[in-house]
């Protein structure tokens, strides 16, 4: 396809993007656009093969654009990312190891800048008379303007452009006439799904496992011993993989906005919580080995050593643990509320004998 002779009649557009699927990136997936002599040509390139799309100027109905918080979601975790390799480098006794996390903390700082220049995320729709498609090249909203503003261009060239006037005549016809006409934009059918009704059961289950871990890291802070400490484990490793499924469940479902946010929010705790998990042995098992030289290390001693921390023996574990049972105790009671709402919404919504105000039929 892309040829001699194609080469010089398409030309790039910015912007490059993977395809989504749900909220997974597709691996190795790399999309681009391409100005055509009559149409805008979408490239889909997936590592081994490439699909193509056309999408013809005379055809093109509407180019819709909406903006996302991606972008700030990426920035928050960098940040926290970069807040905690900067104090591994801080707190680190080995020099090869702060060496690390100080090129780790300028990475993170460095992807920080590039987000933030780029500017905010969003999504971009084209639809025609025949089909809906997502452009995801157009995933930032300064390069969405630049692009949709050179395809305007294009459009009126090949559709011509309405007086005020002729505007004007058209809505009063539409107001005169509201039947449908065949030439009538067509509505973004291609977007509508069914959405079915999830109770919330695993999301409960998620949330009451973090305010039981909450609890626990809160009584492990105060009175440190190992069986806390493993009992506390067990528990964020169920909630984790609970959390996980939660979010698979909630696609395509009635989970509210509020519910989902709580739920995006506790991976990003999870994340943050095993980043310094690994930071503090980092910082545990070169003193373990420097007081006990003469031993193998296992990696039952590395566990053993962590389950050992006690919050009262350092400054930086007392935190660790703070922001645990703090995230754990938030995260945890306020989706359990927010579940509890939409369960009683959706039990006053059903109850039959009741009118849309909630008050009893007679």
């Amino acid at each position: 396809m892309m040829d001699g002779k194609a080469e010089t009649r398409y030309k790039r557009l910015p912007g490059k993007g993977p395809r989504r699927r749900w909220f997974i990136a597709a691996p190795l997936s790399r999309c681009s656009l391409y100005l055509g002599d009559d149409h805008v040509l979408a490239v889909d390139c997936n590592g081994f093969s490439e699909d193509y799309k056309r999408f013809y100027f005379s055809d093109i109905q509407t180019l819709i654009t909406r903006r996302t918080n991606r972008g700030t979601a990426w920035s928050i975790v960098l940040a926290l990312l970069m807040a905690c390799s900067f104090m591994g480098a801080l707190f680190l006794e080995v020099e090869s190891f702060r060496i690390f996390f100080w090129i780790l903390s300028g990475t993170f700082l460095a992807y920080l800048l590039g987000n933030a220049f780029r500017g905010p995320t969003c999504i971009c729709h084209i639809m025609t008379a025949v089909q809906e498609d997502q452009l995801p090249s157009l995933n930032r909203l300064r390069v969405a303007r630049k692009v949709i503003g050179t395809l305007r261009v294009a459009i009126e060239k090949a559709q011509g452009t309405l007086s005020p006037e002729e505007v004007h005549a058209s809505s009063s016809e539409v107001i005169a006439n509201p039947i449908p006409s065949s030439r009538e934009t067509r509505q973004p059918r291609g977007r509508e799904r069914r959405i079915r009704h999830d109770a919330g059961t695993l999301h409960t289950i998620t949330f009451a496992l973090m305010l039981a871990d909450g609890v626990v890291t809160g009584i492990d802070l105060l009175y440190h011993t190992v069986t806390i400490s493993a009992v506390s484990s067990l528990l964020t490793a169920l909630y984790c993989i609970c959390i996980v499924a939660a979010l698979v469940k909630q696609y395509g479902s009635d989970i509210p906005a509020t519910v989902r946010r709580i739920t995006w929010a506790s991976i990003g705790f999870i994340c943050v919580s095993y980043f310094l998990s690994y930071l503090l042995g980092v910082l545990t098992i070169p003193r373990l080995m420097k007081h006990r030289p003469g031993l193998m290390m296992t990696q039952w001693d590395m566990f053993r050593a962590m389950f050992d921390l006690s919050p009262q023996d350092s400054l930086l574990v007392m935190g660790v643990y703070a922001f645990a049972a703090a995230c754990s105790l938030g995260l945890g009671a306020l989706g359990l509320v927010r579940v509890k709402k939409h369960r009683e919404d959706w039990a006053s919504a059903s109850r039959p004998g009741q009118n849309s105000g909630g008050e009893a039929r007679g």
